[in-house]
């Protein structure tokens, strides 16, 4: 199988992966929260994953179609005797239109995807301290950074024409495969707001009141951002070295990028379902709950929303709820000392429970719940030795008026 061919089957296999999850996504998150309830970032995922289709198809025209073939690696020899009627030369104009376009959709597919993860984080986050002022300032940071970037590919040679232009040399920025200043421009502002929206959580995590593992496990899985930016670093890394096969293999690493990008993004969504469905086949239907059955994280808006409660969120709550029957002030349980239902159920799919959840909870819980129980139990107890002492006094008194007469 040639090289192309190959490549062929391995992007449309990721594209076809991206797709089952975040369909996936969409209907375990309609399922519970209610289709009227989806949120901003499950509404941006299936706009990025028809942005991911169409990356897809424009790497495959790159080489099935146009076979890597754009205005680059020529010299101004090559340029003047390729005659514009040629086959060649038309190969190279559409290649170099079709690397153009790709570019712009592969710069909207991953700020959509941070836009998803600052939507994400803004619901986690509810009531943290100053998590509103980081998410706020996220947003300005990707708005910014993505604009800068778009037009810098799109303007960074004018007129426009430039950009499939073959004789005379246009010149390395206009030469959209292997552009230097594209590439360098991505660079840098694509770092900038990964890192950025990965350091979001970090503080929240890190003052939490859960174990030092659970802490690890929550910042790995919101660090996948450090393997996209290797494979933009290595989709990048190919176009400054300008060979003959750099735009081919950007191409191929655009594609790379992209998968891991949709698929980490959609991981901290999907993880809730997939443990609960692991502690199902472990434990059976006495591990799981009713109010369990729809937790998701960053459930639909609206935190006085009665079905969005019971359905689930991964809205990190402290026992009360948001706010005490006193009107106490309310306390994140990541962002201040306390309690939290991580260290109650040990895991983040049950931190809303519904209250047929926290009844079957208090009957395999020790503590608090457990010592309610018992005084219950015990309250019981008493009244049915009460019961008898009654009855047998009643006897005794029937009996002593019988051989009274």
């Amino acid at each position: 199988m040639a090289p192309v061919d190959s490549f062929t089957v391995e992007a449309w296999t990721y594209l076809a992966i991206d797709l089952v999850v975040v369909a996936n996504r969409v209907v375990l998150r309609g399922r519970s929260t209610g289709w009227r309830n989806i949120v901003p970032d499950d509404i941006l995922m299936v706009v990025a994953i028809l942005l991911y289709t169409a990356e897809t198809a424009t790497a495959h025209y790159v080489g099935a179609y146009w076979h890597g073939l754009a205005n680059s690696g020529m010299t101004d020899q090559q340029r003047a005797d390729l005659p514009p009627t040629s086959h060649e030369y038309y190969l190279r104009v559409k290649g170099s239109q079709t690397q153009l376009f790709g570019w712009l959709v592969y710069t909207v597919l991953l700020w959509t995807l941070k836009a998803c993860w600052l939507f994400f984080y803004r619901r986690l986050g509810s009531g943290v301290d100053n998590m509103s002022l980081k998410i706020n300032v996220g947003f300005v940071l990707i708005g910014v950074t993505f604009f800068a970037t778009f037009f810098t590919i799109l303007f960074g040679c004018y007129p426009i024409e430039k950009h499939w232009q073959i004789n005379p040399d246009p010149g390395n920025f206009c030469q959209p495969a292997v552009s230097r200043l594209q590439a360098i421009t991505l660079i840098c502002t694509n770092l900038t707001t990964d890192f950025y929206i990965m350091a979001v959580p970090f503080p929240m995590i890190w003052s939490a009141r859960i174990s030092p593992t659970k802490k690890i496990g929550l910042l790995v899985m919101f660090s996948g951002g450090l393997i996209t930016a290797v494979f933009g670093g290595l989709r990048c890394g190919y176009i400054l070295q300008d060979t003959i096969q750099g735009p081919q293999l950007a191409g191929e690493w655009s594609c790379r990028e992209s998968f891991v990008a949709v698929f980490i993004s959609n991981f901290p969504v999907l993880f809730p379902f997939l443990h609960r469905a692991w502690r199902r086949s472990r434990f059976g239907s006495l591990g799981n709950t009713k109010g369990s059955s729809g937790v998701t994280p960053g459930a639909a808006g609206g935190d006085n929303s009665t079905k969005n409660s019971s359905g689930g969120a991964f809205k990190l709550v402290t026992i009360g709820g948001k706010s005490s029957k006193k009107g106490g002030k309310y306390k994140h349980p990541l962002s201040l000392p306390g309690e939290t239902f991580y260290e109650r159920f040990g895991s983040e799919e049950e931190i809303i429970e519904s209250k047929e959840g926290k009844d079957r909870q208090k009957d395999s819980t020790k503590g608090a719940e457990q010592d309610v129980y018992v005084t219950t139990e015990w309250y019981v107890q008493s009244h049915e030795v009460d019961a008898t002492r009654t009855e047998q006094e009643r006897r005794e008194r029937i009996t002593a008026g019988y051989h009274a007469r």
